[in-house]
């Protein structure tokens, strides 16, 4: 019978370590010397012997039916090798599954095609070039069917049907009730009801997704090299496509820049391993341009109708909270993008103790682009819906926005804290939050000040919100969607070589968020030896231990966990190996400082590299039952996970971290521009393992809340058109939009996690468009508006102001 496995050290202080050096301070990214320099290979730099190039060819229709396609002259084009169409992705591969399930099909259209963009016939030729004159000579017959583009009108009797196999275009409809939710509205003394529109936007990372695909027909293998963000869970997904068993695909990630769900070529990758295959083996590259991201890739998510209602009492405290969510999916569920309907029930109620909650969920197809994941999964639009309820609710009731959230905030002492929608937030106090980001900006005079130049007929707004930062995720979070599974691994090997340095393996490639440099810190400070002497490493999919990577707030939590819990496995071997030297019992031999000895007796030691040299060097030395390897692997997994019931109720993001944003704004009604004047954030989110990396995950969480509350909108027409298939179109936030912001970090530290530490990586991206949209109806109250559609853009806020003026 084998002990039971050490607790983790859930602080700082617990390391073995009288003075760490490193975890906790803003320690510069290991990584960054090789990205600076140029000399980190991304997927466009891979270069393989005798290496075809990818062109895809897309529908012009959102809806069609393909009455034939003829490829002959594309295969007499020189340097043409293989062409592939619907017909050869029937024959030689799946659907891919989808969640909810039976809303997918395979990467190239068969009989029909559902969204502008949608791949029909793919070629691989001796260059992107040659590939893409090819495509011209690629002749497809369509008939063009009615498409449907409003999510609404999906719904009505007799609407078009993007998949007429399922009878109607409702993926997926279910009313959640959490508590006593009528009793909440009929006691209630005030009712704040409203409709919300969040439009389509995504994630647009600088590098477009790209892949390179090798079929080896006679091993019966499949290796693709990609920009993948979680490339076991990529690669399990083509084990299921291609027929093939997992140990026979391999998927090897690459350095990319960014993700945060953008990265989701899984139709790319299948095409090109089934032109890898008819080439005969040849590898296969293609990597997305940008209108084909904007158009056709992961670039969308979020397209949201909401009907919305607090209850509350006379004093503003909230009772109830119902909301109505109708969410269009597109055309297909291959992306994963139902998951963001799911995650709201994390943290439904916010910051607020509110008993009773409802959400009445509906989400539908459309002839639109498949929705994909985005930073945050799905909680910012809601964060948005419930913050702009709260401010209506204080104008209603003549409090300020302030005292409303203070009211109503879940209590210091109330934590761990289970919200109706049955997660477990682990601790915080966000009446601190709140005070720390009033004293920044010092609220009172910013509330004067306002006064001040609304009388010189100036619009001024302040934007005061309160949000929770789910951190950690679990597949049981994503259960009412249809994702199956409790617990998401991730493992990491940690070794120590013949001079004494160490290196930790892992499962993920570096995605520019400073999770190596994490990685080393812990385990040099666990060690006690420089950070120089720690290297990271990238490992396959049949090579890495059990892993997921980066996503859901989750891998600086996880991947401490992993290297803590390997670090102290591997510490237990070292240990008994020295208590054969010292000829004591293990219990009495301990590591402190970088060395391992005998308690008590700091004179009976030795540094851990001379036991990890005894192991490798002299095996007559060492105790029965240890083999001589200085190298452990663990696998850590978030503890107290449980099944989501019928309701969604489950314990499933581990944390919660949270913070206060406050903004001033101001607009110019002549040319309906949004100005960003100040904005101070107070956030917690526990340990904080790297400040440098939460600063730097915390502004580019703003960016892309700037971007989605003032600018980005993917636009379709009435017939499935997509219009803005280019930067010149789809809007995004510069230097001269986006605000540097005064920052206050506060720490209540989890007593859940390996460090005490709290997912961070999502941050501001849940805050930020909630604070900014609030801060402009702020401004629009003297004119007696209210903008309830996002983004903000100047023409929408405009045409809002005429109003106003009529």
């Amino acid at each position: 019978m084998t002990a039971p496995e050490k607790r983790l050290p859930g602080s700082v202080a617990e390391l073995p370590n009288s003075a760490p050096r490193y975890v906790g301070r803003p320690i510069d990214r290991v990584e960054d010397p090789a990205l600076l320099t140029g000399r980190t290979q991304f997927i466009d730099d891979v270069v393989l012997p005798r290496m075809l190039h990818c062109a895809i060819l897309r529908s012009p229709h959102a809806h069609a039916r393909i009455a034939s396609i003829d490829t002959r002259e594309a295969e007499k084009l020189p340097g043409v090798v293989a062409v592939v169409t619907g017909e050869d992705a029937k024959r030689w591969s799946n659907p891919v599954m989808t969640v909810p399930p039976g809303w997918g099909t395979h990467c190239l259209a068969t009989e029909k095609a559902r969204f502008v963009g949608e791949p029909v016939a793919a070629v691989a030729a001796a260059s992107r070039y040659v590939a893409e004159d090819a495509l011209e000579l690629i002749a497809v017959e369509y008939e063009p069917l009615p498409a449907v583009a409003d999510a609404r009108k999906a719904l009505e009797l007799g609407s078009p049907l993007v998949f007429e196999e399922n009878g109607d275009n409702v993926m997926l409809r279910k009313l959640f009730t959490w508590g006593d939710i009528d009793g909440a509205f009929a006691g209630a003394v005030h009712v704040v009801q409203r409709e919300f529109r969040w439009n389509r936007l995504g994630a647009n990372p600088l590098e477009t997704f790209g892949v390179v695909s090798q079929w080896d027909e006679l091993a019966g293998t499949l290796t693709c090299r990609g920009s993948f963000q979680a490339q076991h869970h990529f690669a399990m997904a083509r084990a299921m496509v291609f027929n093939l068993p997992l140990n026979r695909v391999r998927f090897i990630s690459h350095p990319h820049g960014g993700s945060f769900g953008g990265k989701g070529g899984a139709r790319g990758t299948d095409i090109t391993a089934l032109l890898s295959r008819k080439a005969g083996g040849r590898p296969v590259k293609w990597i997305e341009d940008r209108m084909e991201y904007l158009a056709g890739g992961a670039s969308q998510a979020w397209d949201r109708h909401y009907d919305a209602a607090l209850a509350l009492d006379a004093g503003g405290k909230v009772l109830g909270f119902r909301v109505r969510l109708l969410d269009d999916l597109g055309a297909t569920a291959e992306g994963w993008g139902a998951v963001s309907a799911a995650k709201p029930l994390t943290s439904f109620t916010g910051c607020y103790a509110i008993a009773a909650a409802q959400y009445d969920l509906t989400i539908v197809a459309t002839n639109k682009l498949p929705g994909s994941p985005y930073r945050g999964m799905g909680p910012p639009p809601h964060n948005w819906v419930l913050e702009q309820l709260m401010d209506l609710a204080a104008r209603e009731l003549a409090l300020d926005p302030a005292e409303i959230r203070r009211r109503n905030f879940i209590a210091p002492d109330a934590f761990p804290y289970t919200i109706a929608s049955g997660n477990e937030y682990d601790s915080g106090d966000y009446a601190a939050a709140l005070d720390a980001a009033l004293a920044m900006g010092d609220y009172p005079a910013l509330r004067a000040e306002q006064a001040r130049l609304r009388a010189e007929g100036r619009y001024l707004g302040i934007g005061l919100v309160n949000t929770i930062e789910p951190g950690v995720f679990d597949w049981n979070a994503y259960a009412i969607v249809g994702q199956p599974g409790t617990g998401v691994p991730e493992g990491a090997t940690v070794g120590i070589d013949l001079f004494g340095k160490l290196t930790i393996k892992v499962g993920f490639a570096l995605e520019g968020q400073g999770q190596y440099t994490v990685a080393a810190q812990v385990l040099a400070d666990w060690f006690t030896v420089d950070i120089a002497d720690v290297r990271v490493i990238a490992l396959d999919t049949l090579s890495a231990p059990p892993h997921f990577g980066p996503g859901g707030s989750r891998l600086g939590v996880a991947l401490t966990g992993a290297v803590l819990g390997a670090a102290q496995r591997l510490t237990e071997k070292l240990v008994a190996v020295a208590a054969g030297l010292f000829r004591t019992p293990p219990e009495h031999v301990e590591l402190r400082d970088g060395r391992i000895g005998v308690k008590g007796r700091p004179e009976a030691s030795m540094p851990f590299q001379e036991v990890a040299q005894t192991m490798l060097a002299r095996s007559d030395l060492l105790p029965p039952g240890v083999d001589p390897n200085p190298e452990a692997t663990y696998v850590w997994t978030a503890p107290g996970r449980t099944p989501a019931d019928d309701q969604g109720r489950a314990k499933s993001y581990l944390t919660a971290a949270n913070a206060c944003h406050l903004v001033l704004v101001e607009i110019d009604v002549e040319t309906a521009q949004v100005h960003i004047k100040k904005y101070w954030i107070a956030d917690d989110c526990g340990t904080r393992l790297n400040p440098a990396n939460v600063e730097g995950q915390t502004q580019g969480g703003v960016a892309q809340g700037v971007g989605a509350a003032l600018l980005e909108e993917a636009v379709y027409d009435e017939d499935g058109q997509l219009r803005t298939s280019t930067f010149m179109d789809y809007l995004l936030p510069t230097i001269y939009e986006v605000p540097m912001t005064e920052k206050r970090a506060l720490c209540t530290p989890s007593p859940f996690t390996p460090l005490g530490a709290k997912g961070c990586g999502e941050g501001a991206m849940h805050t930020t468009p909630g604070a900014i949209l609030c801060a402009i109806n702020d401004a629009l109250v003297p004119l007696g508006l209210e903008l309830r559609e996002v983004p903000a853009s100047p023409q929408r806020l405009w045409t809002l102001l005429r109003q106003a003026k009529r």
